[in-house]
C-alpha cells in the first residue's frame, strides 16, 4: 500500500453523516481525515430540514447548547391542494417541546459541527476531490485531484451524496436510473422573527413544518415544504425525476416539467402565498436526493469500504414528513463503531460487513423496513388528484349556505366519490395499501 500520508480511517464528505463518524473516531483517538470537496463544509447542502431525535445528545455533550439550531418544532401541518381549495391537518402539541426536533440551517450547523470533530482531532481537508478509491489485501488507498494527494488508510467511509464516488468507484453502487433519485428545490427567504412569528402563529423560539401535496394535480411524488427558521423561511419542492421527466412539455430535454416552475407557481397558490411573501432571497439552491424503498436499496458496502447517509440510499419520504437527517448520523455512528471494532482485533477486512450488520440492526432500517410498502402507495395518482378533490368538494358542501341543505353529509361525501375518477374497487384497494404503508 503505496501513499503519500496515512490515516486509520478516511471519510469522504463532510456532512452530517461524514462528520458524526470523523467525530466519533477522533474522540476514540483514530487517526481520521475529513475529505471535502468544497472549500468549507455545507457549501453544496441545501438549506433547510428538521433533525428528529436525541441522536446528537449522545454524541456531542455541548448539544444543544451551543450547535446553531433554529426553532424547536412544536406543530406539524399536512396539506392536500385542489385547485384553489385546500385541505389539511394541523398536529400541534406544547409537549413536542419535550421531544428534541429543530429546524437546521444545514450550511451553518455542518461548519460547527466540523468545527467540533477537529477539536476532538479529526483533520479537515478542504478543496480535494476524491477519483478513485483503491483496496488491497493490506489497506485502501483514496485517490484525490492534489499533486502528491493520495491518501493510505486501513477503511474508507464514503458520505459523499446520492452520486458517490466511493461507491462508484468500488463497484459497489450500480449505475443510478431516474426512478432512484428526486430533485429538491429550495428557496430561503429573509423574514424578521416577529413576522415568522405572527404569519406562522409561533412564539419565542417555536417552529413549525408545513408539508403540502396535489399540485399539479394528479401528478404523483411532487410534494413542497416550508419549515420557519430564526428568521427565514425555507420553501421547497421535491419530485422524482421520472415523473418530472414525463410532466408536462418544458424542462428537462422538452420532455418534462422543470421544477423550479412548479416551485414558483406553488408560492403563488393563494393558500401559499400568504406564508411565503417576501422580497430578499437569502439562497436558492438544488441538489439530487435518493428515492429508494427497503427493497430497492443499493448496496452499501465491501470489504474495507462503507457509503452512509445519502450515498447509501438513507432517506424516507413518508409522506407527512421527511427523514433524513437522522438517518445520516445514525449511519455515520454505525461504521465508526464498526472501524473501532476492527481496529480492536486488527481484522479492517471485516469493516464493511460489520457496518452492514450495524445498519440492518439499527432503527433506520427498521424504520424503512416498516414503510417499505410506502413508497408504492405514495406513487398512486388518486392521492394526487381524486382524493384530494372528493375531500375538498364534501367540505365545500358542508360549509356552504347553499349546499349544506341538500343532503346528509354521507351524502354529500358519496355524490363527490361518484363525481371522481374514483372506483370503490379502488378505494377499497388503496385503503388496503394505505395500512400495509403504515
Amino acid at each position: 500500500m503505496s501513499a503519500d500520508i496515512a490515516f486509520d480511517v478516511v471519510v469522504v464528505g463532510s456532512g452530517r453523516a461524514g462528520t458524526a463518524a470523523a467525530y466519533k473516531l477522533a474522540k476514540e483517538g483514530v487517526d481520521v481525515a475529513l475529505v471535502e470537496r468544497a472549500k468549507q463544509p455545507g457549501m453544496k447542502n441545501v438549506t433547510g430540514g428538521v433533525l428528529y431525535g436525541e441522536i446528537m445528545d449522545d454524541l456531542v455533550p455541548e448539544y444543544p447548547e451551543e450547535a446553531p439550531l433554529e426553532r424547536h418544532v412544536v406543530e406539524h401541518n399536512i396539506k392536500l391542494l385542489h385547485g384553489d381549495a385546500e385541505v389539511g391537518i394541523s398536529y400541534r402539541d406544547q409537549e413536542l417541546r419535550e421531544e428534541p426536533n429543530y429546524t437546521l440551517m444545514l450550511g451553518k450547523f455542518d461548519r460547527w459541527f466540523v468545527e467540533k470533530a477537529e477539536e476532538r482531532g479529526a483533520v479537515f481537508v478542504p478543496e480535494t476531490t476524491v477519483i478513485d478509491v483503491t483496496q488491497t489485501d493490506d489497506g485502501a488507498v483514496v485517490h484525490t485531484d492534489r499533486e502528491g494527494g493520495d491518501i493510505a488508510c486501513q477503511a474508507v467511509i464514503g458520505a459523499d451524496g446520492v452520486n458517490t464516488t466511493v461507491g462508484r468507484k468500488t463497484g459497489i453502487q450500480r449505475t443510478m436510473h431516474n426512478r432512484d433519485m428526486a430533485l429538491s428545490v429550495k428557496k430561503v427567504i429573509q423574514l424578521d422573527r416577529e413576522t415568522i412569528n405572527e404569519r406562522f402563529s409561533l412564539d419565542g423560539d417555536e417552529g413549525a413544518a408545513y408539508v403540502y401535496t396535489g399540485f399539479p394535480e394528479g401528478a404523483p411524488t411532487i410534494g413542497y415544504f416550508i419549515y420557519t427558521f430564526e428568521d427565514r423561511i425555507s420553501v421547497g419542492a421535491v419530485g422524482s425525476l421520472e415523473v418530472l421527466r414525463h410532466l408536462g412539455d418544458e424542462g428537462y430535454g422538452k420532455t418534462g416539467t422543470p421544477l423550479y416552475s412548479l416551485l414558483e407557481q406553488f408560492m403563488e397558490l393563494d393558500a401559499v402565498r400568504p406564508y411565503v411573501a417576501g422580497d430578499v432571497l437569502d439562497e436558492y439552491q438544488g441538489i439530487l436526493v435518493p428515492e429508494f424503498s427497503y427493497d430497492t436499496l443499493p448496496d452499501r458496502y465491501d470489504r474495507r469500504v462503507a457509503l452512509v447517509g445519502d450515498a447509501a440510499g438513507l432517506v424516507l419520504n413518508k409522506g407527512y414528513t421527511f427523514r433524513g437527517l437522522d438517518y445520516g448520523i445514525t449511519s455515520g455512528l454505525a461504521a465508526a463503531a464498526s472501524a473501532l471494532e476492527c481496529r480492536g482485533d486488527g481484522d479492517w477486512t471485516a469493516f464493511g460487513e460489520r457496518y452492514d450488520r450495524r445498519l440492518e440492526n439499527s432503527y433506520v432500517l427498521r424504520d424503512m423496513k416498516q414503510h417499505r410498502h410506502l413508497p408504492e402507495f405514495l406513487e398512486n395518482e388518486r392521492m394526487y388528484g381524486a382524493y384530494p378533490g372528493m375531500a375538498a368538494e364534501t367540505l365545500r358542501g358542508m360549509y356552504s349556505s347553499s349546499t349544506d341543505a341538500e343532503g346528509l353529509t354521507w351524502r354529500q361525501a358519496w355524490n363527490a366519490f361518484r363525481r371522481s375518477d374514483a372506483t370503490v374497487r379502488g378505494l377499497l384497494y388503496d385503503g388496503y395499501r394505505a395500512f400495509r404503508s403504515l
